[in-house]
């Protein structure tokens, strides 16, 4: 009795088009050799993505960083370097924060009186402004005057210079101040380091 062997099973149309046996042993993966970099093959790429986000960050950190140090000038209390209009609002904006605690004493009406002589307005100027610090304008009017947020750390550091930092209650109002403007927590930092102050 002879016996029949088992048929072998088809070739694929792929073994049939390209060739080779249908039993023949999966080819032994090569090994995997370090090319070294003069050789000029490709070496495995690493997606784009984490590159983007390395750079993109770093650009919002620099531009951060920027934006603080212009908000910040190197002497925001120095009316010399203020035009007439802006002189004009800090000067209330220190008679505000002078009537704060519900006075204003001679201490402060000489810190004003000092930084009005060091602007460049003239004599008459002076003394109209020096006049209606006793009559201090409303703060929210003051603010919808402001024009910018160089101008917002200008009125707080100004504020800061008038008043008494140690008074509980001024305290409180240059807390308020400083929320009520919008200023960012370094920068609020920062100028009361620069005048002495730590809330």
């Amino acid at each position: 009795m002879t016996q029949t062997k088992p048929s072998l099973p088809k070739p694929s149309l792929l073994t049939r088009l390209f060739g080779g046996a249908p039993n023949a042993p999966a080819p032994a993966a090569a090994p995997v050799s370090v090319v070294p970099p003069e050789t000029g093959e490709a070496k495995p790429r690493l997606g784009h993505e984490p590159v983007l986000h390395t750079m993109l960050a770093r650009q919002i950190l620099d531009a951060h960083l920027r934006n603080r140090h212009q908000l910040l000038d190197r002497a925001p209390t120095d009316f010399r370097s203020f035009d007439a209009k802006e002189t004009d609002l800090l000067v209330r904006a220190m008679a505000a924060a002078a009537h704060a605690d519900g006075e204003l004493d001679a201490t402060e009406r000489g810190r004003i009186r000092s930084r009005l002589n060091t602007s460049s307005l003239d004599e008459v100027d002076r003394d109209r402004l020096q006049q209606q610090v006793e009559q201090p304008q409303c703060l929210e009017e003051l603010i919808r005057r402001i024009d910018g947020p160089r101008m917002a750390a200008r009125f707080y550091a100004v504020s800061l210079a008038t008043v008494d930092k140690h008074a509980p209650i001024n305290r409180s109002y240059l807390r308020y101040l400083a929320q009520r403007l919008g200023l960012p927590a370094d920068l609020v930092v920062r100028l009361n380091r620069q005048m002495g102050l730590r809330l």
